[in-house]
Parts: C-alpha cells; sequence; structure tokens
C-alpha cells in the first residue's frame, strides 16, 4: 500500500510530550559523516525493498596540496538528468529548542542540514575524499608553498540577495571564523589574523599563513568554513550562496528554504525544502511511516529491517569513518589519572557494541578517529576487552567499585543505545554507571563540553584536521580536553611539526607519535565506525549511495539533486 503524503503539523502547535517525548553536532558535529566500514576504504549501499544496491568505493583522506581539477563554469540550466521540477521536500530530523541559523556553525544536527542547503564552502570531498572544485565557490587554489596561497572565486556566483560574491567577502568569512568573541574556529587563529589577507582583484586573494600548514586545502573543504557576506550575522539576515535561501526559522519546530533561482549552479528542482524537527527517534520515524514527512536523517538503527522490507521507503546506508564515541575529560577526575581511563577502555567488549548499538551497521575500531586517513595506524594492536586487567588498573589507582554519571542526548542515532551498553558492561569490572540522558536541547548547551564522561558523534576527516576540531585544548569541540597539561608542550610541538613538514613520510612518522600517544592515554573511547542510516519514501528520487561527510548524501549538497516523483 503507498502512502499518503499528509499535512505536517508544526511543533509549535502540538506540544513535544504530544509528540511522544521520549527518553549532534557539532556536538560532533564538525564531523558529523558517513562512517567507516573496513581498513581498505569505505563504501555506501543504498538498499529498496526491491533488493536494489549500489556501492561506492571511499578513498583516503591525506592531506592536499592541490584539488582535482574539473569543469568551474557556473552552470545556467537545471541539474542533469530525469528529474521534475516543483514541489516541497519535507525532511523529518531529531532536533530542539537549541538548533540555531549560522552559516558558519552548528550545534546539532538540523543545523547542519539547514547550513548545506543556504552556505557553500571554496572547496570540496568528493566521494572518494579527493579535494575538487565541485559544489564549491574557488575556481582555483594555488599552493604557492606550505604557507602561501592563492584564492580565485569563480565567476557569477552571487548571495541570495543578487549581490556577486567578491574577495571582500571572503576575507570577512576568514576574520568571521577566528573571532574570539563567537568562537566558531578558534584553532585557526594560530594560522591567520587581519594581516595575513592581500586581495589581488575582485575574486582573488592572497593568504599569508602565521605558520606552514599542510592541512590548509582540506580545512577549506569543512562544510562550516563557508563563505558569507561582508558584515553576516547569526541575528541579521541570512544570506548565502547554497541552491536555497532561508524563508522561516523556527528553533524546535521547522524551516522553510525556498529555492533561489538565480544559483550558479543551476536552478534545483525543488520549489521548496522543510526541515521539521521532532522529539525523538520513534516520533521521527512515526512521521515518515505515517506520510508526515518524506525523508528522515538518522533512522535508528533497530528499524532498518522494518523499513527495508517495506516496498514504500528506500534505505541509504553510508559509510565512510563517522564514529560514536564516549568521552574522558583527562584533567577531571577520575580520568585525570590515565589507568582509569585505560581501564575503561578495556571494559568495553567492541564487537557486542557493533551488533547491540548498530545493529550490525558499523565496524569495530581501536580508540583511533581518521579511519579513512592513509597515515591512520593498522599497526596497533586491536584492543580488546580484559576486564581482569580493567580492575588491576583501578585498583592501582585507588577507584575500586567507581561510581560515576554517563551523560547522553536523547537526539542522536545511538548514543542512548551506546550508554546503556557501556553501563551493563562496566558491572564486571565492578563500575557501576549511571546512565543520564538528556533532551537534546540540554545536551548540547552550556555544560556540552565540560562533562568529566560524555557520549558524542564525529564525522570522518583527516587526522590534522580532527586534531584540530577535537584533541586540542583550544579546540572547536574540546570534549576530552586533550591534551593533558603533563603532555601539552610536546604534543602541541608535534602538531605544529607536522603541519609544518611537506614530506609526507616524515609528516607520518610525527602523526605516528601523536596516534600512540592518544592510543596508550587518550580521552577517546572509539569502540566502532558507524554507518550513517537514513530513509526517505519511494518518491523521493535524487540521493545517492556513496561515502558522504554528512546524513542524505550530503544533504543532497544543498537538495539541489533531489526531486519528487509525484
Amino acid at each position: 500500500m503507498a502512502i499518503e503524503r499528509k499535512l505536517w503539523v508544526p511543533a509549535s502547535a502540538v506540544s513535544r510530550r504530544t509528540l511522544i517525548v521520549g527518553g549532534s553536532a557539532a556536538a560532533a558535529g564538525i564531523a558529523l559523516a558517513a562512517c567507516g566500514s573496513d581498513d581498505e576504504g569505505a563504501d555506501s549501499t543504498a538498499t529498496t525493498a526491491g533488493g536494489t544496491d549500489t556501492t561506492a568505493a571511499g578513498g583516503d583522506t591525506t592531506p592536499a596540496t592541490t584539488a582535482a581539477s574539473g569543469d568551474t563554469t557556473p552552470a545556467t540550466t537545471a541539474p542533469a538528468g530525469e528529474g521534475k521540477p516543483g514541489g516541497t521536500l519535507r525532511i523529518g530530523m531529531v532536533g530542539s529548542t537549541n538548533d540555531i541559523i549560522d552559516g558558519q556553525f552548528i550545534v546539532a544536527k538540523p543545523d547542519q542540514a539547514r547550513l548545506v542547503l543556504g552556505w557553500e564552502p571554496l572547496v570540496n570531498y568528493d566521494a572518494d575524499f579527493n579535494i575538487v572544485y565541485e559544489h564549491s565557490l574557488a575556481e582555483e587554489v594555488e599552493a604557492k608553498s606550505a604557507d602561501n596561497y592563492v584564492i580565485r572565486l569563480k565567476q557569477g556566483i552571487t548571495f541570495h540577495n543578487g549581490k556577486d560574491v567578491t574577495a571582500d567577502d571572503v576575507i570577512f568569512s576568514f576574520l568571521r571564523r577566528i573571532d574570539p568573541d563567537l568562537g566558531l574556529a578558534p584553532a585557526l587563529a594560530q594560522f591567520i589574523d587581519a594581516n595575513s589577507f592581500t586581495k589581488l582583484d575582485d575574486r582573488t586573494v592572497e593568504v599569508k599563513l602565521l605558520q606552514p600548514s599542510v592541512t590548509f586545502l582540506n580545512g577549506l573543504a569543512e562544510y562550516t568554513a563557508t563563505i558569507v557576506p561582508d558584515g553576516y550575522t547569526r541575528e541579521g539576515e541570512q544570506i548565502g550562496t547554497g541552491p536555497f535561501k532561508l524563508e522561516s526559522f523556527t528553533a524546535g519546530a521547522e524551516s522553510v528554504h525556498v529555492r533561489y533561482d538565480g544559483y550558479w549552479g543551476g536552478a534545483a528542482y525543488l520549489d521548496e525544502v522543510q526541515i521539521i524537527d521532532f522529539a525523538d527517534p520513534t516520533a521521527l520515524v512515526n512521521a515518515l511511516t505515517s506520510g508526515q514527512v518524506d525523508a528522515v536523517a538518522d533512522l535508528p538503527f533497530s528499524q532498518v529491517g522494518t523499513l527495508q522490507a517495506n516496498s514504500d521507503f528506500a534505505v541509504i546506508v553510508s559509510q565512510a569513518g563517522s564514529w560514536l564515541p564516549i568521552t574522558m575529560a583527562v584533567d577531571q577526575a577520575p580520568f585525570d589519572d590515565k589507568r582509569v581511563r585505560q581501564a575503561m577502555r578495556l571494559i568495553v567488549d567492541r564487537p557486542q557494541m557493533v551488533e547491540r548499538v548498530l545493529s550490525g551497521f558499523g565496524s569495530v575500531g581501536n580508540d583511533m578517529y581518521g579511519v579513512l586517513d592513509a597515515s591512520y595506524p593498522d599497526d596497533l594492536p586491536q584492543r580488546e576487552q580484559d576486564i581482569e586487567q580493567a580492575v588491576a588498573l583501578l585498583a592501582e589507582a585507588g577507584q575500586e567499585g567507581l561510581t560515576i554519571d554517563l551523560f547522553a542526548p536523547d537526539d542522536t542515532a545511538g548514543l542512548p543505545e551506546m550508554a546503556a551498553a557501556f553501563a551493563e558492561m562496566a558491572k564486571d569490572a565492578g563500575v557501576t554507571v549511571n546512565v543520564k540522558v538528556l533532551d537534546g536541547g540540554t545536551y548540547w548547551g552550556d555544560e556540552y563540553t565540560k562533562r568529566t564522561f560524555a557520549t558524542s558523534f564525529w564525522g570522518t576527516r583527516p587526522y590534522l584536521n580532527q586534531v584540530a576540531a577535537g584533541s586540542l585544548n583550544d579546540a572547536v569541540y574540546p570534549e576530552t580536553h586533550w591534551p593533558p597539561a603533563e603532555h601539552k608542550e610536546q604534543w602541541d610541538a608535534w602538531y605544529a611539526e607536522a603541519l609544518a613538514e611537506t614530506d609526507e613520510a616524515k609528516r607520518f612518522e610525527i602523526i605516528q607519535q601523536m596516534q600512540t600517544l592518544e592510543y596508550e592515554e587518550g580521552g577517546n573511547i572509539i569502540w566502532g565506525f558507524n554507518n550513517l542510516i537514513d530513509a526517505t519514501a519511494t518518491y523521493v528520487k535524487g540521493f545517492e549511495a556513496r561515502p558522504n561527510v554528512l546524513n542524505l548524501d550530503h544533504y543532497g549538497r544543498g537538495m539541489k539533486r533531489v526531486w519528487l516523483d509525484v
């Protein structure tokens, strides 16, 4: 029986409890992405009830110094293919009143979708994680040296208000990200300041870094490293370059995005996209199966089989190195003792976690991120559950019979289940873990990076870029507060040396030292790599299965290639 597209009742008109209150990411967000399959790369599979599978191979994320060539001329026609123009796509996501709209920052997953619809970076990753100019604003980024880059914009790109995108906007966008009052990308401030930029002409900017960085080009591919108009503020008019422009936004309820007909890449098929917030995964799935929404991001792993068996829906399974860590603050008791951190890592039964939390949709991890990076340390011994050794380490640290709270949000698939599974495993080591599941709005709020023992989600990125995002004291999302004081000087020195080293073999030697230290003493319990799983009604066309950084085929790169067969 075909599902009926029903009218959606705004969350503002119904209480969250009525919508089934149960029980994100910049939070993880920076990284939110498709997940890893095995050590050889990644693939992604889209499955419909008819048994149709498509597979795309993944690649490495070695720091790039050049971008792959391609057509850089702005398109003047709609996307190629058999798409039908028109219609409104309704996307359901678990969100909260903590949701924001900012062209360069996110707090939770709904913020990602809204950002990608309206704003674009200078370069992008392709399905093999090579740096390319497709879906991005730069015509060319020339690496003159590890500390000198020239950025040239494509011609004919305009913001949603019709204004041309210029070098002034590029310079403003960089400086906004390092504004200490905003805290968007604090680690970037060690590489650029107000004197780093020279406007060569209206479309060209030269950037002279304060210190060399071989990851600069990769950093430009971060989905939050977008170009916003000169003078842009979060509180002001939301103007970007993407295929859809914001019409309205109510945090915790919905946002409405209308097609921008002046889009440089050719007008999208859809007339409108709605991003609709739901209270929890149960309400989200109910909305899809009842026809209230057309697609959902982050389908609960336990629901995959049910929807795969229903011919009205297509399930999209994307693999590209995503991870759901349990985070330990290395500067807070009891985790300021490395023996306690080591014990917690030994408590985890990793294969069981993959089965129980991910329903098998993932692979075992080894407390190390960047699984698709060419520098990933395959030679490190695979850590396995060892309750006896965990108990011994806790005894040495004076933490026998430890009782501790573990926090998780209710808005991210797998995190509450992960916390519950870990708590059960910890009992065998005499550790009592009290799981505290909070609503997403509270979890990703002011206490987000301050908690001692917590959970998160990240997407794939090159190792050094991930260090900048989460493993520096001034990282954007310092969840583990790494590095600890006793290693800070050495860690920061290694990081600076690696960024400046243009010889790949020598750089990998430095990275290996960093990885070994994190493997032995780090604050992340990375037990596995999860697939990103989304679902759509079968009349929704255009999403492809491939390695991705974000859900729903990178949100259809702003939904410009998505259409409705109705």
